[in-house]
């Protein structure tokens, strides 16, 4: 999400110093981009401090400090830190810890655009928005290992799917996906890519069970932030990409990967800042409560998730079709 502001921060301001402040488990994606010249892993894990935070940040002497997050923690170690300029959002009392405090405007806005507000820029195409992740190609023996087999022996197309999603009402039904999977084997010959951390086992084995023999399993194998380039490596070969309204999603999308997504209660709008590659979305937005940007949905009985439910099989099929010929896959 913050890739395209960096991006544009740089071009901006091409003889500055960039330093970013992240969660260690996202230090590769910000450690390969050309924009930024340092990464500082924020201590949180280890019971770290406002005080500790900001006097990491204060030792480093910045001009200026952007704060991305609506988070007043955040704010406040940048006051602490005693940086002359601290541009940020005013939400959430932040406004009085900063010295150029920003309206978050229209609070469901996609996240690219918001940052950039940040900057002074407001009408930025699409093609101008420049997100990244890294990508890089293991050896023939780690790919073999991960593979089991060589990567030019694996039938095209290759279709990636992402069956998982932190938000129950954005998950659509495991059994469909193993559906699509399997379907689109036999219609394809090609083969399947199943993306997950360990934990999400269980819902990729059920979509290997009726993918077979054609599915490489990569769950557990690709996590951040030992293997981001990996990660973005197996993305990049998908020719289409499966998912929910989720995190890999945006990272297809940076990676410039055709894909398809199943919206529930998310706003496909949000995703617009891509140019790299087709996107396509399915909603059911003849449902009243669509979009209702919920993490998890209040109705009940029949109607629990209905969003979802009426997404079919056969119009995801028939999404990755018409991705196909977007993208020039036959």
């Amino acid at each position: 999400m913050s890739t395209a502001f960096i991006s544009r921060l740089k071009a901006k301001n091409p003889e500055a110093q960039i330093s970013v402040l992240c969660a260690p488990y996202l230090s590769p994606i910000f450690e390969n981009h050309s924009a930024v010249d340092e990464v500082i892993k924020l201590p949180y894990q280890n019971g770290g401090s406002v005080f500790e935070v900001a006097n990491i940040i204060k030792g480093k002497s910045f001009d200026e400090i952007f704060i991305l997050p609506k988070s007043f923690r955040t704010a406040l170690e940048a006051w602490l830190s005693k940086i002359p300029r601290r541009v940020g959002f005013s939400g959430d009392m932040q406004k009085f810890l900063l010295t150029e405090a920003h309206p978050r405007f229209d609070r469901k806005g996609f996240d690219p655009y918001r940052y950039l507000r940040l900057l002074g820029e407001k009408d930025l195409g699409a093609e101008e928005i420049y997100t990244f992740f890294p990508k890089e190609e293991p050896d023939r023996d780690a790919a073999l290992t991960l593979m089991g087999r060589p990567v030019k022996s694996l039938p095209r197309p290759i279709l990636g799917i992402a069956p998982k999603s932190v938000a129950q009402a954005r998950t659509w039904e495991l059994k469909r996906f193993a559906e699509v999977a399997r379907r689109f084997l036999d219609e394809t010959g090609g083969t399947v890519f199943l993306f997950g951390i360990e934990s999400e086992r269980p819902a990729t084995s059920l979509v290997k069970s009726r993918a077979g023999k054609g599915a490489v399993d990569f769950t557990g194998l690709l996590n951040l932030p030992e293997r981001a380039g990996l990660l973005g490596w197996a993305l990049d070969l998908c020719d289409y990409f499966l998912c929910n309204d989720s995190g890999l999603m945006h990272v297809a999308i940076a990676l410039g990967v055709p894909t398809l997504t199943v919206y529930g209660s998310g706003d496909p709008n949000y995703a617009s800042y891509k140019k790299k590659g087709p996107f396509l979305s399915i909603q059911h937005r003849e449902i009243f409560c669509v979009p209702c940007l919920r993490n998890n949905c209040v109705r009940f009985g029949s109607s629990y998730n209905e969003c979802l439910k009426a997404v079919s099989v056969d119009e995801v099929l028939t999404g990755l079709k018409r991705l196909g010929k977007k993208a020039q896959i036959k």
